[in-house]
């Protein structure tokens, strides 16, 4: 296409400064690409498929300026930047880079060996440029390009695959992780409690509570303690420190070690609390896509062929793989079982398909993957300080086979697991055998075995869920080491020790989910359990069904059920085993205690009082109950939310109970505020009433003072954003930046990228945000601290003129009185800066010759610095 009389122009890359010059830069070049071109003589073509590089025609110009320095695409200045890596569209992570002069005369990104190894580019595919640390993409790594967004601070690599290694969905390399900054934090929870109660028993009774959740964090060191302090007017205060312990990440072993105070994972043997050393597995360190399980799905595919992989009826994963033999083996663990339907798209339209089955229990793992855990210490829950070891080891086989073992040791006591999961067809099936052997202070040695089985499957034609969540059975002579130091504490006390698996014969639980689509849902489930001690048969049964009609209204009917056998007469503690009383080691006796059978059904109904779009929309639920036992109780109560951002939540209730012919009325009050939040709640019975109170927040200590938040999770951040005061934290239940530039991030998800962002509404107006996103990827349990650079002062729109009213070149950089450059001269001799100071200096250059710079003095100390901007008219007087 031939175009006359115009000089062409093509605007592909933004100016390598702000947004506002950015926008001048348009206008400029839109009027430059447009106007008559005075000296052009003859028309210039210029073809679709034109490869050059875009004009900026300084004939156009008034007052001599040039703009010729960003003619070229990667129109930067060498130098060093702080740039978002990303590598064929995925964030690598945040990193300082050398901008260069290249061959060409553009300006290419300088990029060490280290970084792109650490990046996923396979060392044999990188090229050493005079072994320099420093080498230029293009003479490193063949077909590799790269592009730079100046005004994002972004930089694009652009790599064959073939050159990649290949990692899961999900990956962050270990390089890219945070371990965060040293600084301390307090989670507290207080609550004040009063009852005043009339009649027989009269008295009024206040009780006080303060939880406390501390920690400091040193590097990859974490101290943390739990402790409480507890009042109340009868028995004055006690001071709990339940737990204390430190942490750390081991990465390069994709565990996690525990010294102090902990508890065993509870996976095989029975959960117990202990004073030591624990190294486990930590499943959070793998990326998303191979946690959990899920199958590896093989297959053949003899063209370019897109492979679909559905779960009933969901499509959970697409990709387009080379002709022969793949592989998929990074699907994400999803929360239902059910065959995985595979099919393959042949890029000639044929489709093959084939079915993998799906099923699992807890322990299932991928094949090649496994767990462990090892911990030594001494127990304190129970026992007396006895010490103990525990190792604990699964791995994944196949796609249908998992083993796992372990070994439990202590004084007097040994036991062994081994079993595993195997995963076909017909389900998941989970079998383990445990073996103990245990010197009893009584019985001497006893040894036995438990057996336990656990299987689960989703019936996909129906949409049925079975679980058996676990059948055990235990020979007369297995015992639980956590029984075995109960009993032996229980005779040096002269006391009786008993326990839900004490002398456990067996126990069955079930649980059956049958959906019935838009017509609700219902479940059961259920466990029995019975005893070698004369206890008889316990058991709780529950039936349940559920429903939300397309109006929003939802109902509930479940019905349960629960009986609690009885205790015989039993030799316990220093009893000689007959029934007269006779105590032969000092111990108490207890008679028969007679079992129990309550049953209770309820009915509930739920539903808005509006429209159920609106978020603000309060909700009515009513609900009827009866037990075998205590007779009807009615109840009704009104929830809802209040506030644009719903920081306010209320609820009134009213029950009755028919048996006792009483009514209950209560009501509740919570408001999340950026730095608390905050709950009252009262009640009112026939002979009483109560009122409580209760706060909860954050406090963290640091090196920039101290910063008050909402509650703090395990992992979390602290951001910096000086003079930003005001300014919201997003996705951060409401956190505004206080007034000494602090807020605090309550929850970041550990070794997972997560996007911090604050936006500047309701900041300060003598503030700019030069970044407002960054994404970081913490260690678990790391206090990072984010930092956004600001510019803060006085927005100028300075007009600087040169002698004889000439207007200064377009494209002059602003300089201050430090040398650095806040701005750039746009049309019309303006520039738009801050400045903290309300008088100064300012260098305008735009050569290096002395006559191509001068000097503007301003001054608007006597103007109304409130004023969102100031205008500023001054000379530039040359050097």
């Amino acid at each position: 296409m031939t175009v006359a009389h115009f000089t062409p122009c093509r605007i592909r890359n933004r100016a390598p400064h702000s947004r506002w010059l950015w926008a001048m830069l348009l206008v400029s070049s839109t009027i430059l690409c447009s106007g008559l071109s005075a000296g052009t003589a003859q028309a210039e073509t210029e073809t679709s498929s034109s490869n050059d590089d875009y004009q900026f025609d300084d004939n156009m110009m008034f007052g001599g300026g040039s703009l010729s320095r960003f003619n070229k695409i990667n129109a930067v200045d060498p130098g060093q930047y702080t740039v978002d890596l990303y590598l064929n569209d995925r964030f690598v992570e945040r990193v300082p880079v050398q901008f260069v002069a290249g061959a060409q005369g553009d300006v290419q990104p300088c990029l060490a060996r280290a970084l792109l190894e650490g990046a996923g580019v396979l060392a044999s595919a990188i090229t050493d440029t005079q072994g320099s640390e420093c080498q230029l993409l293009s003479d490193t790594v063949k077909d590799a390009s790269s592009h730079f967004d100046f005004a994002q601070l972004r930089l694009d690599i652009s790599m064959p695959q073939s050159l990649m290694l290949h990692v899961p969905r999900g990956y962050v390399s270990p390089q890219n992780l945070d371990a965060g900054s040293t600084i301390g934090f307090i989670n507290y929870s207080a609550n004040q409690y009063h009852v005043s109660r009339s009649a027989s028993h009269a008295q009024d009774t206040d009780s006080s509570y303060l939880a406390l959740n501390s920690g400091l964090n040193l590097g990859m060191w974490r101290l943390r303690q739990q402790a409480s302090l507890r009042y109340d007017s009868q028995h004055g205060s006690d001071w709990n420190a339940t737990r204390t312990y430190v942490q750390r990440a081991l990465p390069s072993l994709r565990s996690e070690l525990t010294a102090g105070e902990g508890y065993t994972s509870g996976r095989f043997f029975s959960g117990l609390g202990f004073r030591g050393v624990q190294i486990t597995s930590d499943e959070r360190m793998l990326p998303e896509s191979v946690r959990g399980y899920a199958p590896t799905v093989r297959g053949i595919a003899k063209t370019n062929a897109k492979v679909t992989v559905r779960q009933n009826g969901n499509d959970i994963y697409e990709a387009t793989v080379a002709p022969g033999p793949f592989e998929i083996n990074d699907l994400y663990a999803t929360n239902y079982n059910g065959d995985l339907d595979v099919s393959v798209q042949e890029a000639d339209g044929s489709i093959s398909r084939f079915s993998v089955p799906f099923s699992a229990v807890p322990e299932s793992l991928r094949p090649g993957t496994s767990r462990y855990s090892a911990a030594v210490g001494k127990t304190s829950d129970v026992g007396d300080n006895d010490l103990f070891s525990e190792f604990t080891y699964q791995r994944g086989l196949t796609n249908t086979v998992t083993a796992n073992t372990g070994l439990r040791v202590a004084d007097g006591y040994q036991a062994l697991v081994f079993g595993g999961v195997y995963a076909n067809w017909l389900g998941a099936f989970g079998l383990d055998a445990t073996y103990s052997r245990a010197d009893m202070p009584q019985e001497g040695l006893v040894d036995g075995w438990m057996a336990r089985l656990s299987y689960s499957r989703t019936f996909a034609p129906t949409n049925t869920t079975l679980s058996i969540a676990g059948y055990r059975y235990s020979t007369a002579g297995y015992r639980d080491l956590g029984d075995v130091l109960g009993v032996r504490e229980s005779l040096r006390k002269g006391e009786e020790w008993d326990s839900a698996s004490y002398l456990q014969r067996s126990r069955f639980e079930v649980s059956v989910n049958q959906s019935l689509a838009e017509y609700g849902s219902i479940y059961v489930s259920g466990s029995t359990q019975d005893y070698r001690n004369g206890r008889e048969r316990d058991t709780q049964l529950q039936l349940g069904y559920a429903n939300t009609l397309k109006n929003s209204v939802s109902f509930n009917l479940s019905v349960s059920r629960q009986s609690t056998g009885s205790f015989e007469n039993t030799r316990y503690g220093g009893y000689d085993g007959h029934n007269n009383g006779n105590n032969v080691n000092g111990g108490s006796w207890n008679p028969s205690s007679p079992g129990s059978t309550e049953t209770v059904t309820l009915l509930s109904v739920s539903f808005p009082l509006g429209s159920p779009s609106k978020s603000n929309t309060p909700t009515l639920s009513s609900s009827v109950s009866h037990s075998s036992t205590y007779g009807n109780v009615y109840q009704t109560s009104l929830s809802g939310t209040a506030g644009a951002e719903q920081t306010l939540s209320y609820g009134m209730d009213v029950s009755h109970d028919a048996e006792q012919k009483q009514n209950t009325w209560s009501g509740n009050l919570q408001k999340r505020l950026p730095k608390t939040s905050l709950a009252l709640s009262a009640s009112k019975g026939e002979d009483y009433w109560q009122a409580s109170g209760s706060a909860r927040g954050a406090v963290a200590i640091h090196s920039g003072g101290v910063t008050f938040g909402p509650y703090l999770g395990d992992t979390f951040a602290l951001v910096e954003a000086k003079g930003a005061s005001g300014a919201k934290v997003m996705n951060s239940q409401g956190t505004t930046i206080d007034g000494s530039g602090y807020a605090l991030v309550p929850a970041l998800t550990p070794y997972r990228y997560n996007t911090v962002a604050i936006t500047p509404e309701g900041m300060n107006q003598k503030t700019e945000l030069d970044d407002g996103q960054r994404r970081i990827a913490p260690y678990a349990g790391a206090a990072v601290k984010i930092q956004f650079k600001t510019r803060s002062g006085n927005a100028l729109l300075v007009k600087a003129l040169l002698a004889n009213n000439q207007a200064v070149p377009m494209g002059a950089d602003v300089l201050d009185d430090s040398g650095s450059v806040i701005g750039m001269v746009g049309q019309g001799s303006q520039a738009y800066l801050r400045s903290e100071k309300p008088e100064g200096a300012l260098t305008l250059r735009w050569g290096d010759r002395p006559q191509e710079q001068c000097v503007l003095h301003y001054d608007v100390s006597d103007r109304d610095l409130e004023q969102p901007l100031l205008r500023v008219t001054s000379e530039c007087r040359a050097l």
